[in-house]
């Protein structure tokens, strides 16, 4: 389920969808890819509300996300991942476990694959400038990705972009299975210089925690 957070950077950092129809959306998603490409590095925090519409429940959390070229740290309530690009190191405090892997880089399905969200920029959807709107006195952008392969476990990306800022501020993705995931983005900071080691688990710092390596 943390994994779905890392959607949110499709348009984010390292490149953007490669889009169909509706030049007005093309100017604005060439725009923000141009500006946070731009970028060393990004670090966001985020809210996550999860929307289960059939049985009518609501879950939240709230985390931030450090981004470096293709390498990331996610930190939410009781768990981090890190992913130096390479491998990625999932660890849960509940059962102070850390569990290791290497994403396939073949997966085309970037929710169960993050690693692909950071390069593989040409994914094809259509797309439609729906207006701009007003959330909490801020003018933002509202796109809708609709994905070229139906198989997707998505019906629908909605986008809402700052249009004074240029950023990416909320993302909704409308799920097949009645499941929606609402993601806000706040307190950016770019170009800060992270080490490479902030993106790599560092065993000294958690002795406790078993090691499930499933790389072989």
């Amino acid at each position: 389920m943390k994994r779905i957070i890392l959607v949110i950077f499709i348009l984010l950092f390292a490149g953007y969808v490669r889009c169909q129809q509706d030049p007005e959306a093309t100017k604005i998603l060439d725009i923000v890819a141009e500006k946070t490409k731009s970028y060393k590095s990004i670090q966001a925090d985020y809210e996550l509300v999860i929307d289960d519409r059939k049985e009518d429940i609501q879950s939240d959390s709230k985390g931030q996300i450090t981004i470096k070229k293709n390498k990331y740290k996610l930190e939410s309530t009781g768990s981090i991942v890190y992913y130096d690009g390479k491998t990625m190191w999932t660890y849960t405090e509940d059962n102070q476990e850390v569990v290791i892997t290497e994403p396939d880089t073949l997966d085309e399905n970037f929710l169960s694959n993050p690693a692909k969200i950071f390069y593989f920029y040409n994914r094809d959807f259509k797309y439609r400038y729906v207006g701009e709107i007003t959330i909490d006195d801020v003018k933002m952008h509202e796109i809708h990705l609709f994905p070229i392969n139906l198989d997707q476990p998505y019906s629908r990306i909605r986008l809402y972009i700052d249009a004074e800022r240029d950023i990416l501020s909320f993302i909704q993705i409308v799920g097949k299975d009645g499941i929606d995931y609402n993601i806000a983005l706040s307190n950016y900071v770019t170009d800060k210089d992270f080490d490479d080691s902030i993106f790599v688990f560092d065993n000294s710092k958690y002795r406790k925690a078993e090691i499930i390596d499933l790389r072989y």
